[in-house]
């Protein structure tokens, strides 16, 4: 008899966890998450270059930390890496107007809005906040991963691990 009455005790369990679970909101759900990837437009980088940056900003962000594409546009990182990408957070009126504020390396950068399975995907990897410097090899895998900090000289340490990766010239 007791037997009988935990067996329908746990039916009734097993009822109620498909019904709740049928009744969580969709925002609540998990969504797909898709990794950002460089460009492959004809602004992309030849294949004989070996880097892309990618960055991932909103309208708000500070001119200032986007200046670290001028890092990977100029110098010694130029050769090896091809022109950085803006990746907008936000929706399309963010990008009126916006290549006249970008930093001379971004203004004719392929541009685009970043999608919700992106942004989902920048949360897994421990981005909960713009500005995110993406760099990836010539092969598309991710090689760096960082927050573009407001502080100038975390931004130029920054800005030096990038040029020693993506050079082969020890004296950077």
């Amino acid at each position: 008899m007791a037997s009988a009455v935990m067996l329908a005790f746990l039916a009734s369990l097993s009822l109620d966890v498909r019904r709740v679970l049928a009744a969580i909101p969709q925002r609540f759900a998990v969504t797909h998450r898709s990794a950002i990837q460089p460009s492959v437009s004809g602004h992309a980088a030849p294949d004989d270059l070996r880097f892309r940056a990618v960055f991932v900003a909103q309208r708000a962000d500070c001119n200032g930390n986007l200046s670290l594409a001028n890092v990977v546009a100029t110098g010694p990182a130029r050769k090896n890496t091809a022109p950085p990408e803006l990746i907008i957070q936000g929706n399309p009126r963010d990008t009126i107007g916006l290549r006249l504020e970008l930093p001379f390396a971004l203004r004719n950068s392929p541009l685009r809005l970043l999608r919700p399975e992106e942004q989902a995907w920048l949360h897994d990897i421990g981005h909960h906040a713009t500005p995110v410097l993406l760099l990836f090899d010539h092969e598309s895998r991710l090689r760096i991963s960082s927050h573009v900090d407001a502080n100038p000289v975390a931004r130029v340490a920054l800005g030096r691990a990038i040029t020693h990766l993506v050079t082969d010239d020890p004296s950077h």
